[in-house]
């Protein structure tokens, strides 16, 4: 796991990057390489992981092919790939030289063999072409670009952000309607997202061209064979794969079923004893850790609940504010759980992501059914019967677009309030899908988790130097999940019933026999009481900016203090003033007022 960045030239200089702005990526070492005529500058820092030594170091030199690459992520198969690739005298045990080797082997078809989170750039020195590529789901960021003759990249937007002019209307809009910013209309106008499952080349004259390489088919599902014994085998292929390292794993355990299975497998898989790790809030409502207990007790994993004070949790919401590379409403839990992990010398942790979107265990699969329904009646009816919100339900999107629609946080009317453009987000669809639950994973998976889950479990994670694992997310596993009719996720009962019957004998039955619980620190009351002035400063910056009318502001204020506005709402404008006022203060010319 690293921090990876870069510049290429078509010609004359390439400026190096500032490291320093992604040292919290990789702490352990930090490398640059220039080429011989100077057009083309790759930088990294170094969480090591795989081969401690430095043989595992990069940016990386093929001595053969005089190839050099960068990454960031893991290739969970590597070892199977050195098996592969016969001939190779390997100088260490690194996952990176396995890339390496690979990309020298076979060329850009590489890509469709490799199991992981990734996101690399090789310098292809015979075609004198630079080679990025992002992994299938997204899990690993990678921003750029494009300057005068050339490419700047990195896997954070701070990095790239300086010589740029600004955000826009329509970014800003585009971030308070999602609660994050879409992949494809960041808040730094000038900045893009290199989308998952792509890759990209640049070529000499600096001819940029990007691709997409996953999804690439269809997938078929044998009915002959028995779906929940196919589900345990590819989770169990998973979690095995996902603890490669040279440094001990462990486990974020909530209590849930889908932290509680990766955590079973993962301790049955190990030849140590695995660590586990819950973190219990004097909060009520927000602490399940009991269960947690129950599960690590039953499959010996060294436990330890990690108990926080109130006053340390509160502190921990403005720190995590504070390290986002791009705003956010929801990355508040992650940060605290990867920073009370990472104070205990812990370098890489499991995590339970995923579960949800490929299950069914959202409200989503349940209401989407119901809104297509909805959508069909005419607009006044429907307004008359749930407000604006339900009155700007469309009904033309099928499916995936109102599981989507249904994750706004900014209503159309909220939109018109600011004075802010209304565009709506477009959800692609590569591949064929089976039926409208697959369509609605699909919206969850490409959405919501990345654009905001993906997005935040990187970033908060990686602002404390740890490792974040999803082995829910293996590629095998979501596509054999995406290419199952819903009638096979619905045979069994209760939420993600399919889930649970692959992995029953895993779980204590109080994992699944009570409600889904979710993320419950008290917000509200602390908006109001001991964040009241953090929420006032940020809110004032946005007004000040000119990103929004002071009186909408004012507005959204009064009803949130009368509950007529959900707290999120509000928190989303807290973090952007605060977003803006941060990146302000550190000199960063790229946030102006478009007033």
């Amino acid at each position: 796991m690293c921090g990876i960045a870069g510049h290429f030239r078509s010609h004359g200089a390439a400026t190096p990057l500032d490291l320093r702005l992604i040292a919290h990526r990789g702490p352990d070492a930090a490398g640059e390489w220039l080429s011989d005529d100077g057009r083309i500058w790759l930088g990294n820092t170094r969480l090591a992981i795989l081969d401690l030594s430095p043989a595992g170091a990069q940016p990386m030199i093929d001595p053969a092919t005089g190839n050099v690459l960068i990454v960031n992520g893991e290739i969970y198969n590597h070892l199977a790939l050195r098996a592969e690739l016969s001939g190779v005298e390997w100088r260490g045990t690194s996952d990176t030289e396995t890339l390496l080797q690979a990309y020298a082997r076979w060329g850009r078809d590489a890509l469709v063999r490799l199991k992981g989170m990734f996101a690399f750039a090789i310098f292809d020195q015979a075609r004198d072409e630079l080679f990025v590529a992002r992994d299938r789901l997204g899990i690993k960021p990678l921003y750029y670009a494009v300057d005068d003759g050339g490419l700047r990249f990195a896997s954070e937007v701070k990095v790239l952000a300086g010589p740029h002019p600004g955000v826009t209307p329509e970014s800003v809009a585009a971030y308070l309607q999602w609660g994050a910013c879409p992949e494809d209309r960041l808040l730094f106008e000038d900045i893009e997202t290199l989308p998952a499952g792509h890759f990209m080349t640049i070529s000499n004259s600096g001819e940029l061209e990007v691709s997409r390489y996953w999804p690439g088919r269809k997938n078929f599902v044998s009915p002959n064979e028995s779906v929940p014994q196919r589900v345990r085998a590819l989770l169990e292929t998973a979690v095995e794969e996902h603890l490669l390292s040279d440094v001990p794993v462990a486990s974020f355990l909530s209590g849930g079923i889908d932290s509680s299975i990766i955590t079973a497998l993962a301790a049955q898989k190990m030849e140590r004893k695995l660590e586990t790790f819950s973190v219990g809030f004097d909060v009520v409502g927000f602490d399940e850790s009991n269960i947690a207990l129950a599960v690590a007790q039953r499959f010996g994993t060294k436990h330890e609940r990690i108990r926080l004070s109130e006053a340390e949790v509160i502190e921990a919401v403005t720190e995590a504010v504070g390290h986002l590379d791009l705003p956010s409403v929801d990355a508040i839990n992650t940060y605290i759980v990867a920073r009370a992990v990472a104070q205990r010398g812990v370098k890489v942790a499991l995590s339970g992501l995923g579960g949800d979107e490929l299950f069914g265990g959202y409200p989503s699969f349940r209401d989407v059914p119901r809104l297509q329904l909805l959508a069909l009646l005419p607009r006044f009816l429907r307004k008359a019967m749930g407000g604006a919100r339900l009155a700007d339900l469309p009904n033309d999107s099928g499916a995936a677009g109102l599981a989507q629609w249904r994750r706004r946080f900014f209503t159309d009317e909220m939109l018109r309030a600011a004075g802010l453009p209304n565009e709506r987000t477009p959800l692609p669809m590569p591949v064929e899908l089976p039926d409208d639950f697959a369509r609605i994973s699909w919206a969850e998976l490409t959405g919501y988790m990345r654009r905001m889950l993906l997005r935040d479990s990187d970033q908060m994670s990686m602002a404390v130097s740890l490792e974040l694992r999803v082995p829910f997310l293996d590629h095998e596993l979501v596509e054999y999940s995406l290419g199952l009719p819903a009638a096979e996720k619905r045979r069994y009962r209760g939420v993600k019933g399919l889930l649970v019957e692959a992995c029953r004998d895993l779980l204590p039955p109080a994992v699944y026999q009570r409600p889904k619980a979710g993320f419950a620190l008290p917000m509200q009351k602390w908006m109001e009481g001991p964040l009241a002035s953090f929420v006032e400063r940020g809110l004032e910056e946005t007004v000040a900016t000119g990103l929004l009318p002071e009186d909408f502001v004012a507005q959204a204020r009064l009803d949130f203090r009368s509950r007529q506005l959900h707290w999120t709402r509000l928190w989303s404008m807290v973090v952007l003033g605060h977003f803006v006022r941060q990146n302000r203060s550190h000199e960063n010319p790229a946030l102006h007022s478009f007033a």
